[in-house]
């Protein structure tokens, strides 16, 4: 528990030092990496015209908005940024401390998001690179948790599902089938109230029916 105080008091003091960041672009001059933890404080979005936000842990580096991005390099980089080792769902619901585990815990799948949330808006070379590396990275950490938050299997349902759709990049179709299917109706065992849950039931349906078809022409 001590622990996570510790991590919870440098959070809160890196947003306050946040502040600092809000001018970046008006003249400030800076000569190490620039991080913000927990987000930006609201109502300055000055930065944006000059800055990038890239993931990094339970904290995002500022850098300069026509800096190239290299998403394999950027994905090896923060891979294991950090062990954190507090199991998931460890104490009480509405606890501070829950509120803290649960924030590292989603640190480890912030690369693989903002992956997948830039190839939706990338044109289809470019997008089903994106959608394989983040489905990678969702691969390798779930794969390796007995016991983790349920939107990670409804992310890892999705990226298997865009992967498909973009031809699959060597990954086999039935696996990446089977892959979508199983983590959206594990995601709906954990979540049955998700307000998309009967979109999920119907997308669950489809897949079932396109393996379905994908067996039997294999077998043919």
């Amino acid at each position: 528990m001590l622990n996570i105080m510790n991590v919870i008091m440098k959070i809160y003091i890196f947003i306050l030092n946040c502040t600092l960041t809000l001018n970046l672009c008006s003249g400030f001059v800076y000569s190490r990496p620039v991080f913000a933890c927990i987000g930006l404080t609201e109502g300055d979005p000055s930065w944006e015209r000059s800055f990038s936000r890239w993931p990094w842990g339970v904290c995002e580096q500022l850098v300069p908005v026509k800096t190239p991005f290299d998403p394999e390099k950027w994905a090896q980089k923060t891979l294991d940024l950090y062990n954190w080792s507090q199991p998931h769902d460890s104490f009480h619901p509405g606890s501070w401390e829950r509120v803290a585990n649960e924030e590292m815990w989603q640190a480890r799948m912030k690369t693989a998001f903002f992956l997948f949330d830039l190839a939706e808006n990338m044109e289809k070379e470019q997008q089903a690179r994106l959608y394989e590396l983040s489905y990678n990275l969702y691969c390798q950490i779930v794969d390796t948790q007995v016991d983790y938050p349920a939107n990670w299997d409804k992310n890892l349902a999705l990226a298997a599902e865009r992967l498909l759709r973009s031809g699959g990049r060597g990954h086999g179709l039935d696996s990446l089938l089977s892959r979508s299917i199983y983590h959206f109706s594990h995601y709906l065992q954990r979540e049955p109230t998700d307000p998309q849950s009967k979109a999920i039931r119907s997308i669950i349906t489809h897949l079932k029916k396109e393996r379905k078809k994908l067996r039997d022409r294999q077998k043919a």
